[in-house]
């Protein structure tokens, strides 16, 4: 005897929907999970372009500090190294913009003060000594420039707040003859040669 088992009509739709329902499921999972992996992907970009950024941040501080650093070197000379003022000018200044000197009543200091930088640097050029050690004088000096204060800086440019002192002493002995002490705020451009001060004022504070 043979049975035959018929479906009823009802139960075959239901049947066809419960398989569509479990398809567009699928497809919604494996759209959300594309999705998500893709915004995860952008997440992992995002930080690893700001861990770049701030990198190269740091880099440009570190040359930059280099450079002030740099600035006695080659105004004063290093000891065996008497003072190397046009390196001094192209090493650290573009040449271009102002150097400017303020006293301590905020008053501008005319002989100091120079409209190009190209111009004060030829002045320091000039009076740069002749040979090394030099006979003719009985002082030595020395700019100090402390750590700078980024006021502001991109990849690009910087602004910096300097503390310094420049000291002169009799040679050969520890008695100091002249300390002047004074902030230089510069204004910096990264060039192709490196990072150069475009601008610079300094203000005395004695």
């Amino acid at each position: 005897m043979t049975s035959t088992t018929t479906a009823k009509p009802g139960w075959k739709r239901f049947g066809r929907l419960g398989a569509a329902a479990i398809g567009c499921a699928a497809i919604l999972a494996a759209t959300q999970s594309t999705g998500a992996s893709a915004q995860g992907d952008n997440g992992i970009a995002q930080r690893v372009e700001k861990l770049e950024y701030a990198q190269a941040i740091d880099q440009a501080k570190l040359e930059i500090t280099e450079k002030q650093s740099q600035y006695g070197l080659l105004f004063n000379g290093d000891g065996p190294n008497g003072p190397n003022r046009a390196l001094w000018g192209t090493e650290i200044f573009t040449g271009d913009e102002p150097f400017l000197a303020y006293d301590s009543n905020l008053q501008l200091i005319a002989r100091q003060s120079f409209q190009h930088m190209s111009d004060e640097i030829a002045d320091a050029v000039a009076g740069q000594p002749k040979v090394w050690p030099n006979p003719a004088s009985l002082n030595g000096s020395m700019h100090f420039m402390f750590a700078p204060v980024f006021d502001s800086i991109s990849l690009t440019e910087a602004v910096t707040r300097t503390p310094s002192v420049s000291l002169s002493g009799e040679k050969g002995t520890a008695i100091a003859k002249t300390a002047t002490i004074r902030v230089y705020w510069d204004h910096w451009k990264k060039t192709d040669a490196g990072w150069r001060k475009t601008s610079s004022t300094w203000y005395r504070l004695d």
